[in-house]
């Protein structure tokens, strides 16, 4: 009897705890999380797995590769921009939410106004 192959998220954020916190609300809803605290290591991952990693949730703020850097990245190869992305962020000003929509992002939310469980459930609805 074949397996049920668990659907892969990225997850990229700089704050470890809050990566760790992240993982954990994922996988219990049965995701499979991947980590990388940069865009940099984001990149690295697509670069091996980005047919199978089905959403990335992105902080903006981050050391050696930003949010914003990281979606001007993925958007000129086709195989990365087609992968939704979810910002997740401490910015909150009206222009970064502008400008993560403007490079590709599907959703923005403040981080002090999500929890991981409420995030984890925000994944699984829109990948259903």
């Amino acid at each position: 009897m074949a397996l049920d192959k668990k659907i892969i998220i990225l997850a990229v954020d700089d704050d470890a705890d809050l990566l760790e916190l992240n993982v954990i609300a994922l996988s219990a809803k049965g995701f499979e999380v991947l980590q990388a605290k940069n865009g940099k290591e984001a990149l690295e991952w697509l670069d091996r797995k980005s047919a199978e990693i089905k959403l990335i949730i992105l902080d903006i703020v981050m050391p050696v590769m930003d949010g914003f850097e990281f979606l001007e990245s993925i958007k000129k190869k086709d195989d990365y921009k087609k992968i939704p992305v979810i910002v997740a962020s401490n910015l909150d000003s009206e222009a970064d939410r502008q400008a993560a929509f403007a490079l590709g992002a599907k959703d923005f939310y403040e981080k002090v106004k999500i929890n991981p469980s409420q995030m984890a459930e925000k994944v699984k609805q829109l990948l259903g």
